[in-house]
C-alpha cells in the first residue's frame, strides 16, 4: 500500500476528525471538571463560612457531570477500567447524597 492510500483509509475511518485534537479536547475536559470542582468547593467552603447555608444543587450538578464523565470513560476504554469504574460509583454516590440534602 502506498502512504496515501493508507492516509485515506485513516480519514475514512476517523470520519476526517484529527486524533489529536480529539485526545486535547477529552484532557481539556478533565482539567475543566477538576477546576469546576475546585470552584463549586470554593463557593460550598464561603456559603458554610458566612452563615448562607449550604448550596447543595450546585455540587450536586459536579457531581453528576463527574460521575457521568468518568462513567464514559469506563465504557469506552480498557486501560484503568476499573478506576473509572470506581471514581464514577464515588461521584455518584456525592450526587444522590447531594439532591438528598437538597431536598431535605
Amino acid at each position: 500500500m502506498k502512504k496515501e492510500e493508507i492516509l485515506e483509509m485513516s480519514r475514512k475511518e476517523n470520519k476526517n476528525k484529527d486524533i489529536y485534537e480529539t485526545q486535547i479536547e477529552a484532557k481539556g475536559c478533565t482539567y475543566a471538571s477538576v477546576m469546576m470542582l475546585i470552584l463549586a468547593t470554593f463557593y460550598y467552603c464561603y456559603e458554610i463560612f458566612t452563615s448562607k447555608g449550604q448550596n447543595y444543587s450546585f455540587y450536586s450538578i459536579i457531581a453528576l457531570y463527574c460521575s457521568v464523565l468518568y462513567g464514559y470513560k469506563a465504557i469506552k476504554l480498557e486501560k484503568r477500567r476499573k478506576f473509572h469504574i470506581f471514581v464514577s460509583i464515588i461521584w455518584g454516590l456525592v450526587t444522590i447524597l447531594s439532591i438528598v440534602q437538597y431536598f431535605r
